[in-house]
């Protein structure tokens, strides 16, 4: 009995050293470049990672061409300012690459109006850094997405915004198709948008604890199963069982500074699965991308932590010294980041 009752001061005692090792250090994180689509937003003439629920509408939005009107010929196509739509304040300061501007649209009056071009201006702060001009793509017969290929780099402190300005040069009339799971017209972003803190699989509860540049909803992003808990032979963790809450408050070192964040956790449940995997994206994906059998053209997870399940030395399934491994795996279009943490 006294050795037991040693056993259990040693592993309290244990608890409360690595609980002030980990207070008076800062956090281990992982902050990888991850590509994320800033959707024109209906509301607000906003851009934002966060995407709509699939069944969601869109938003629409027609562009009137003004040039000169004769009894025979049309002459002196003049530029139409479409909008513009800017970020939300960054959070904590990160250099972005921008490197390309989808739009999905269709012509109002023929299906060769591929004479068209579009306007993209990029701004930081409401003020113009860059200005491309980019051929339309296609004539516009359909609702159909133009790819317009873009090289802005911005370094942004935290407070700041960076937006589009987007102008319109056509004979006809055009209408935009955007905020909806489908129709993802938007800025094409890489960065170091995420700090990933951890992931842990204890018991029958996993959890992920991350913060961002640019917070977003991540209840409905549950709801859309744009974060999925998953296993082997199929197996899906139920998110109606999962919840979302504040984590803690870090200050992390940065390049010209240090910065003051608040991390996000999100928990599940119940989980009974094996070989369980965390899936996270900004929109949807398929979740059995992973699977062998898959053809390669499925679109995985943006972001897929392995978790090794803990083991707990009190004999547990678990246990407070357990410690949780995972494995970080980034699906990025021609960039390729795989890491390995422990966490303590």
């Amino acid at each position: 009995m006294r050795q037991v009752s040693a056993f259990i001061a040693i592993a309290f005692a244990a608890i409360f050293l690595l609980s002030f090792n980990v207070a008076a250090e800062e956090p281990e994180y992982e902050n990888p470049d991850l590509q994320l689509k800033f959707n024109f937003k209906g509301e607000g003439d906003m851009i934002s990672p966060q995407t709509k629920l699939p069944g969601e509408v869109e938003t629409t939005k027609t562009v009137t061409a003004q040039s000169e009107n004769w009894v025979v010929i049309e002459s002196g196509r003049e530029t139409v300012v479409v909008g513009t739509w800017t970020s939300e304040a960054v959070g904590f300061d990160l250099s972005v690459a921008i490197n390309s501007f989808d739009i999905w649209w269709e012509s109002m009056e023929s299906d060769s109006n591929d004479d068209c071009i579009w306007t993209i201006e990029i701004q930081q702060n409401d003020q113009q850094l860059t200005e491309v001009e980019s051929d339309c793509t296609h004539g516009g017969g359909e609702v159909a997405k133009g790819e317009h290929s873009l090289s802005t780099n911005i370094d942004l402190v935290a407070g700041d915004t960076f937006g589009i300005k987007l102008s319109l040069t056509s004979w006809e009339d055009v209408k935009i198709y955007y905020d909806n799971v489908t129709y993802d017209t938007g800025l094409n972003v890489v960065g170091g948008h995420v700090l990933f803190f951890g992931g842990a699989w204890v018991g029958s509860e996993v959890n992920v604890e991350f913060a961002e540049a640019w917070p977003v909803n991540w209840d409905t992003n549950l709801d859309g199963g744009f974060v999925m808990v998953m296993g082997a032979d199929g197996y899906m963790a139920d998110n109606s069982k999962a919840e979302v809450s504040e984590g803690s408050e870090y200050t992390i070192t940065l390049p010209n500074g240090s910065a003051d964040i608040t991390s996000t956790i999100i928990t599940w449940t119940e989980v009974t699965g094996v070989g369980i995997k965390l899936m996270m994206d900004y929109t949807t994906f398929d979740h059995m991308a992973g699977n062998s059998s898959a053809n390669g053209t499925a679109k995985p997870a943006l972001v897929t932590l392995t978790l090794e399940k803990a083991v707990g030395i009190l004999g547990d399934d678990g246990g407070l010294l357990g410690l949780p491994g995972f494995e970080i795996a980034i699906a990025i279009p021609a960039i390729a980041f795989v890491a390995r943490k422990f966490r303590n």
